[in-house]
């Protein structure tokens, strides 16, 4: 025995040198394969993992436990593998000091015993792993328990069909054997599956869509985590199992096929995520048996056997979990450092999700600078998703505050990017960096330094509600210090916090320079705490002021602002424009929060607001923001015996605001103030204090006498009057948007000084004119409103119609006036009664009929021409310097406002699409200031007036080309400056294609009636047939080009055919002139066949004049420069067959030419008809040839046959057959010329397609034989 030993050494270390391959399995498999080497020389046979060896003359075995070959090793040569000692030594028990003969602690299942195994036995696809998890039909821990009872009878087996379950998982239809796992390693096998995938497809299972798939992937990550769990009491310790799963998935994660190694790779990270929940629980029966060790060591009793349990079990437990941490170890360092950094962004994703489980899960031995660098290297990824995924791995470590002395380190050494990440292009991917700089600002006070924080405070502002909230969480705790109370406050205390914390507030809005865009810095930070709900403390700043830092007037300002923002958004719950927030509903809870949230609002303002107005009386700004509140109010409130005073305190202030100040907008919102508290909400008893208010009557008594005096003087008021009047125009405009003023006989006070404007002798003030129209559009809208709620008189509707066509004839002269607030205000009010007395105004009341009013072609051109005024304007090219940043962004605004006016028409069909020519032309040169605008409108007429949409953006085109291209003729010298000039035209051509949607079929006509028009515009001038020069306006073709993808196939032939007919004997060259022909022509055929099937353009009108006496033969064609074999108007199989004759025969092209090809250029009228003459065949009953005398007959067909069939196309069925005749005849002529013989034409008939007659056309007798012959011809 110690001889065979001893001969078996060097076998030990090889075997367990080789095993550190990384291309070969863990070294544990490497040692058993040493044991079995071992018991081979020693002639024992294995069973159970013990080493036996027959006795004579008993038939008894001997079982040497595997440690006790260790120990026989070491006690006979003392230059054994260390590895090898240092594993017997951790496997020895306390008593073990010689061979046990005892079954061992762990080992692999038996084996199938002695004899031939089955090389793989018949596959039952139902039962197998692959198909139970893709189905879903059984419980993944049944399934499990099933295979480990099948691994504990027949290892073998079991581990194949859990390998043909991986291998299945990839997509892979390859067959594992027995023989393929009996290897040390799995290069082989990953080898022979490679060979065995169809890599044609992208695809495979974990990544396929659908929900049967994405199902797939979940119960596969699940099963192999379960599979994992349900192991560790069991078989994952029999050094077997493991090193082949660990095996496998490392060589197939290492492979060139993405399916491969993206599913080894999920596989993998789920084993580990499993492993490293085996771990923690393994760690804490270790951290539960030392506790109790220490308890009975404590109690020093001799001979205590529960201590001799624990220290055995616990000695178990830390052998386990080293054994789990060495397989942990192993894959990391296999699979993950490898992966991580992956071409695939979803397998980067994938590894770096997994370590964010392993930190969290298993801190111990993950949350350290090692593990963690992966993380912050996979931070500048390029790919949105990983960097994204990155950041979801360290926020949970970041919330942790046990976690944040072992993250100080990564932390300084990645600040600069994660604090960079704030500002990434994609949302949420900044929304997290920003949630994540916050706990590192919590962890690390003194981290970040100034331009860190202001880089956050900006995103305060963003229009990206997720953004603007974790940025508001940064500046609450950051800037002010705030955290949710730990503990219960008084109320003095908070009262005095929240006022301290206001006043930064207002500083840092003051600071931001951004005073008009408070309600998106309340919303940022509404969520956040309760600070913007305790309006007490922000009325007692305004009211009293702050002993420490009292507020200045700008700063009052600033609050009020807050403070009417913070009011809104809790009464509607809605956030600012622009922040949109993806909720269908509102739920049941928030309903209720608004509602409380609007009562208790009411409360405090009903009593405080009208002290705050008369102290803020002075300034327009805030009191506008404070009469914003009132419209917040539930005004039922008001129905409280103690809000009566409050009430009639209200009003007065309303009345005296009015009186005193002349601002526009400062009188609109007192004016819809006032509305609300005339509403039918309020009481009863209460409503005679608003209504009997004499605000409105003082205000038209007023300017009844201030207009009796402008008319009585003829216009001619000294300026101080002229103000005066216009105050009190200003004050009854905004009276007028909400109040029905009709019974003090506004419109028959106003509207002569828009009539009349003219007969003054002073004409009237730009200012009073805006007014007076302004003032005139709100009185014909209250009389519609009259009319269409039944409060109308007989004579009502005539009149308000003569009104209205009063009405729009001053507008139309007055938007020719020369001051620009005159003619934009009046443009405005146009469009907008245009649009509300057009066609669908009958929709809502029938007796409306008779005010619809329809915009005639003037009306049209005129709105038009001022959208191409007002709108599409150079600034840069008139002013030529830079102007003001603020002023340009607000004059855009307005030109948004105008453009849409107009395109609101358009939809509404108001004015015809055909009016939106100049606004289509300008899509490209305007699209970042009216890109939005223009693409609704695209998209609307669509879907309204096809038709009318397509010639809309045909003739677009067709007038920036004409802008851009200098109208001249082609040549060489000004052909590349005309190429960069309609750059263009191209770019609004491939805008126009993307309008037409997904499905083709539904803009079918549209598009074919684009492509007809615009080759009707690219031939509509110069086309000379004896010259061959290429029209001027050729070069737009290539613009065209950009459309025919959205062709159909069927639609293409019949565009290919519109376009040469367009040619219809013109002498085609191949120069320059002539590619954009070629080009477009090209996009319109579907492939070389059917390029093949294609005829030539015909000849001039003199080779095929219908005139041609009896008996006379046209002249032979030859083969002009411009119409070569290499032409592309030749077709393709034609002239490589005539060039393969030419070489072959040596006759030459123009004799070939010459045998009756005149005859083919006759016939085939039909150009552009595309024939499928293999799909058609089976409608072939007979074709027949005619005799030599048929000419006479066949100048016929050429001048008349192709009218006829022309007025056949409508009906599909004749169409179709068209097609095979004319392509059938054709290649008959072809072949004609092949063999050299000149056969004319003699007749052809065609039998019923289907139920349609095609009528018999018949020009002389058939000779059959003739055509059969031909026909075989090679």
């Amino acid at each position: 025995l110690h001889t065979n030993i001893l001969s078996v050494r060097k076998v030990v270390l090889v075997k367990m040198s080789n095993s550190s391959s990384p291309s070969t399995r863990p070294m544990r498999l490497a040692k058993q394969g040493a044991y079995e080497t071992m018991s081979n020389v020693l002639g024992l046979s294995r069973s159970h993992h013990k080493v036996s060896q027959s006795v004579s003359g008993n038939g008894s075995s001997v079982s040497v436990n595997p440690r006790a070959l260790d120990e026989i090793l070491d006690s006979n040569n003392p230059s054994v593998s260390a590895v090898a000692q240092s594993r017997s030594q951790k496997r020895k028990s306390p008593n073990d000091s010689e061979v046990v003969f005892t079954t061992p602690k762990r080992g692999r299942p038996a084996g199938r015993g002695r004899g031939r195994p089955p090389n793989r036995p018949v596959l039952d696809k139902e039962a197998s792993l692959y198909f139970l998890i893709k189905e879903g039909k059984a419980a993944l821990i049944q399934v499990a328990d099933d295979w480990i009872e099948h691994y504990q009878k027949d290892a073998d087996l079991a581990v194949m069909d859990l390998i043909q379950f991986f291998i299945s998982s990839t997509g892979c239809k390859g067959i594992v054997t027995l023989n393929d796992i009996r290897t040390d390693d799995f290069s082989q096998l990953i080898r022979k599956m490679t060979e065995d995938f169809d890599e044609d497809s992208g695809d495979y299972p974990i990544i396929i869509a659908g929900l049967q798939w994405k199902k797939f992937r979940r119960n596969f990550c699940d099963f192999v985590k379960t599979l994992i769990k349900q192991c560790q009491y069991s078989v994952i310790y029999d050094q077997y199992l493991m090193d082949i799963i660990i095996s496998l998935l490392t060589g197939l994660a290492d492979s060139q096929v993405r399916a491969f190694r993206h599913t080894a790779t999920l596989a993998a990270m789920k084993v580990m995520t499993a492993l490293v929940e085996i771990a923690v629980r393994l760690s804490q029966s270790l951290a539960s048996v030392s506790k109790q060790f220490e308890t009975e060591r404590t109690k020093q009793r001799k001979g205590n056997q529960r201590i001799e349990a624990l220290m055995q079990k616990k000695h178990e437990y830390s052998e386990n979990k080293d054994e789990i941490i060495n397989m942990l170890d192993y894959i990391f360092k296999s699979v993950f450092v490898h992966r991580y950094r992956d071409s695939v962004p979803e397998i980067r994703s994938l590894c770096v999700t997994e370590l964010g489980e392993w930190i969290l899960n298993f801190p111990e031995h993950f949350l350290d600078d090692s593990h963690l660098k992966y993380v912050g290297w996979t931070l500048y990824d390029k790919v949105g998703e990983v960097r994204l995924r990155c950041l979801q791995t360290l926020l949970p470590l970041y919330q942790e505050e046990q976690f944040a002395p072992r993250l100080e380190l990564f932390t300084n050494k990645f600040k600069v990017r994660l604090v960079s990440m704030v500002l990434d292009k994609e949302n949420e991917t900044a929304v997290l960096a920003v949630k994540l700089v916050t706990c590192m600002q919590r962890h690390f006070p003194a981290l970040l330094v100034a331009r860190d924080n202001e880089m956050v405070y900006e995103l305060i502002y963003s229009v990206h509600r997720g953004l603007a909230l974790a940025a508001g969480e940064f500046l609450l705790q950051q800037l002010f210090n705030v955290k949710t109370p730990g503990r219960t406050r008084s109320r003095q205390e908070c009262k005095a916090t929240n006022k301290s914390v206001i006043r930064d507030l207002v500083q840092f809005h003051k600071e931001s320079k951004l005073h008009e865009h408070a309600a998106y810095l309340v919303d940022s930070l509404y969520d956040s705490h309760d600070l913007l709900k305790d309006w007490t403390a922000m009325t007692e700043l305004l009211l009293h002021g702050d002993d420490k830092q009292p507020l200045d007037r700008e700063d009052e300002s600033l609050l009020i602002d807050i403070m009417a923002c913070s009011v809104k958004e809790a009464a509607t719950g809605e956030p600012p424009i622009a922040r949109s927030v993806n909720k269908k509903y509102v739920t049941q809870k928030e309903h209720k929060q608004v509602q409380d949230d609007q009562a208790r609002l009411t409360e405090h303002f009903a009593e405080h607001l009208p002290v705050l107005l008369q102290k803020f009386t002075a300034n327009p700004r805030d009191l506008e923001n404070l009469l914003t509140i009132v419209q917040r109010f539930n005004i039922e409130v008001y129905g409280a015996a103690h809000y009566l005073n409050h009430l009639n305190a209200l009003v007065k202030c309303l009345e005296e605001i009015f009186e005193r100040h002349a601002d526009e907008e400062l009188l609109g919102t007192c004016s819809r103030t006032y509305e609300c508290l005339c509403s039918e909400k309020l009481p009863v008893h209460v409503r005679p204090l608003v209504t009997g208010s004499t605000l409105i009557d003082l205000t038209m008594l007023k300017l009844r006498q201030e207009i009796q005096q402008f008319n009585s003087v003829d216009g001619a008021l000294d300026e101080e009057d002229i103000v005066t009047l216009i105050t009190s125009m200003r004050r009854i405009e905004a009276l007028h948007q909400c109040h029905d003023l009709s019974k003090w006989d506004v419109w028959d006070l106003i509207f002569p000084i828009v009539k009349q404007r003219q007969d003054y002798a002073v004409p009237p003030n730009p200012e009073m004119m805006r007014l007076s129209v302004k003032t005139c559009y709100w009185s014909l809208l209250w009389a519609l409103k009259a009319i269409a709620d039944g409060q109308s008189f007989e004579d009502s509707i005539p009149k308000l119609k003569q009104q209205f066509q009063q009405f729009c004839t001053c507008c139309r002269e007055l938007m020719e006036s020369p001051v620009n607030e005159t003619a934009e205000t009046t443009y405005l009010i146009l469009c907008d009664l245009l649009l509300i007395f057009g066609w669908s105004l009958p929709e809502r009341n029938e007796e409306l009929t008779a005010l619809v009013f329809e915009a005639d072609q003037s009306l049209e051109d005129q709105l038009e021409q001022f959208v191409r005024r007002k709108v599409f304007v150079d600034d840069a090219a008139q002013a030529g310097d830079v102007t003001d940043e603020e002023a340009e962004i607000v004059k855009t605004h307005r030109r948004r406002i105008y453009l849409a006016a107009f395109c609101k028409l358009v939809v509404f069909g108001v004015v015809t699409v055909a009016s939106a020519v100049h606004i289509f032309k300008n899509y490209v040169t305007f699209q970042s200031d009216f890109g939005d605008i223009i693409r609704v409108l695209l998209n609307r007429c669509r879907e309204s007036d096809k038709m009318g949409w397509a010639k809309t953006m045909i003739r677009a085109l067709c007038a920036l080309y004409q802008e851009t291209v200098v109208r001249s003729e082609l040549d060489p010298e000004n052909r590349d400056k005309i190429s960069d000039a309609i750059y263009v035209v191209h770019e609004l051509a491939k805008r126009f294609a993307m309008s037409f949607g997904s499905d083709p079929t539904k803009t079918r006509e549209a598009i074919v009636t684009l492509h007809r028009e615009g080759i009707d515009f690219a031939c509509a001038a110069d086309l000379n047939t004896a010259t061959g020069k290429a029209p001027r306006d050729l070069p737009f073709l290539e613009a065209l080009n950009e459309l025919s993808n959205r062709l159909l196939k069927q639609d293409k032939r019949i565009v290919l055919n519109y376009l040469n007919r367009h040619f219809n004997g013109v002498r085609v060259g191949v120069d320059g002139e002539w590619q954009p022909l070629i080009t477009y022509r090209n996009s319109l055929v579907e492939s070389e066949d059917e390029a093949a099937l294609m005829p030539p353009p015909p000849l001039p009108p003199p080779l095929i004049s219908a005139t041609v006496n009896k008996g006379q033969v046209p002249p032979p064609l030859s083969l002009t420069p411009s119409m070569n074999v290499s032409s592309p108007f030749v077709p393709v199989a034609a002239s490589s067959f005539l060039t393969r004759r030419t070489a072959r025969t040596g006759t030459t092209v123009d004799t070939l030419m010459e045998v009756d090809f005149e005859e083919d250029f006759a016939v085939v009228q039909l150009n552009g008809f595309l024939a499928k003459i293999d799909n058609q065949r089976r409608f072939w009953k007979k074709i027949l040839h005619g005799n030599e005398k048929s000419e006479e007959r066949l100048m016929k067909l050429a001048s008349n046959g192709s009218e006829w069939f022309i007025s056949k196309m409508e009906n599909k069925k004749i169409e179709n057959c068209a097609y095979t005749i004319i392509n059938k005849y054709y290649e008959l002529k072809l072949m004609i010329a092949y063999s050299n013989r000149t056969i004319c034409p003699g007749s052809f008939a065609v039998v019923p397609v289907g139920n349609m007659e095609f009528e018999k056309r018949k020009f002389g007798q058939a000779d059959e034989s003739t055509f059969v012959n031909l026909h075989q011809h090679p």
